[in-house]
């Protein structure tokens, strides 16, 4: 469920492995390697906090769970850093309802790491330095589907000035968020009826996975 290096979803037998990794961590010693710290967080999710989240959701959360894990060494613990890029690398390659799961699950996931992340046994302790308000990720996610579908709305209508596709883009973002909420009803027309297909090189459980969370009409997971 890790995305590879080149920024898309890899195969999603990352959890059928994190049995072996309980073991390892048994015989391992005090500590653990930072290159173990995602397995770390996803067991531990999964032992406290999955259950919270809406079945239809788990998913979403957990990858992006993988996401920002894989990231928190680098980012210094710092989610206001490490998130905007994030999903600016994800727009293209998830469906909007991935988004509409994720907002409305950020509050749980982030107090996760928050209470988790200084609990993790490595050499040099980490813990979360900055956090991400909701309102703030709704707003980078509103960024991301204006953006979204304004390339989308101009579409086959030449070489435009890139100051025409960044005005169009605030323009939704104004329709799609407003007073800290996004509009998820206006999202969705405006983005439902553009095609979405999984990147050909993603393996099957993955396209099967966002080819479903693609067709979902409503916001299922995301109440």
């Amino acid at each position: 469920m890790k995305m590879p290096k080149q920024g898309q979803f890899a195969k999603s037998t990352r959890t059928k492995q994190l049995n072996s990794f309980k073991v390892k961590r048994r015989s391992g010693g005090n500590t653990i390697p930072t290159d173990q710290l995602t397995d770390f967080l996803l067991v531990r999710f999964a032992l406290t906090a999955k259950k919270r989240v809406a079945p239809a959701a788990q998913e979403t959360v957990q990858r992006f769970l993988i996401e920002i894990s894989d990231r928190l060494v680098a980012a210094n613990g710092n989610l206001a850093q490490l998130v905007p890029p994030l999903l600016s690398k994800l727009n293209s390659q998830v469906p909007w309802q991935f988004y509409a799961q994720l907002t409305a699950n950020w509050a749980l996931l982030q107090r996760f790491l928050v209470k988790e992340l200084p609990a993790v046994p490595l050499v040099k302790r980490l813990r979360v330095t900055s956090q991400l308000s909701g309102v703030q990720l709704n707003r980078l996610v509103a960024e991301q589907l204006a953006q979204r579908g304004a390339a989308a709305t101009l579409l086959g209508r030449g070489t435009l000035p890139p100051a025409q596709t960044r005005l169009l883009a605030k323009q939704l973002q104004g329709a799609l968020y407003q007073d800290g909420r996004l509009d998820w009803p206006r999202v969705r027309a405006l983005l439902a009826p553009l095609p979405y297909r999984p990147a050909a090189e993603l393996d099957a459980p993955t396209r099967q996975w966002l080819s479903a969370l693609a067709r979902q009409t409503g916001l299922t997971g995301a109440n």
